[in-house]
């Protein structure tokens, strides 16, 4: 059975991927603790104002872009107040005027409840494969 919070950060997750989907970068931000640390490719910049910035570095080279949230697996700790969870993640991608690109990569995350409201304190992304979308690339070992 699905608890509330679990239901909560499962929309969290939903609300990210859609901004991402949308380029929508205040719904983005929203998505995030004010001290959030967003792991991403040996990047690890932390606060919203600054996962913002970030964000809007990478989105700017890309033409677009398509994410999707796998079903994953969330955990609330016992003080009801933080959470884990780890959801599979489909991108595909477009830089200028290049081939497109696929992702396939796991988001493990951290989640806190703030002002009433579950929220990102951490998102990890682990890679397990970035390259054509044929799949021709080499998968990242781990």
């Amino acid at each position: 059975m699905t608890t509330p919070a679990e239901s909560e950060i499962r929309s969290l997750v939903s609300t990210y991927a859609q901004a991402v989907v949308t380029r929508d970068g205040a719904s983005w931000q929203s998505t995030w603790s004010k001290d959030g640390v967003w792991e991403l490719m040996g990047q690890a910049p932390r606060g919203r104002d600054a996962l913002l910035e970030h964000w809007n570095k990478l989105m700017g080279g890309i033409q677009f872009v398509y994410q999707l949230a796998g079903e994953g697996k969330v955990q609330i700790d016992a003080s009801g107040e933080r959470g884990t969870g780890s959801f599979p993640t489909v991108e595909f991608a477009k830089f200028g005027e290049g081939p497109g690109n696929l992702l396939l990569g796991t988001y493990h995350d951290e989640y806190i409840l703030e002002d009433g409201q579950w929220l990102f304190a951490k998102r990890r992304m682990q890679i397990q494969y970035m390259g054509p979308s044929d799949l021709s690339g080499t998968p990242v070992a781990g």
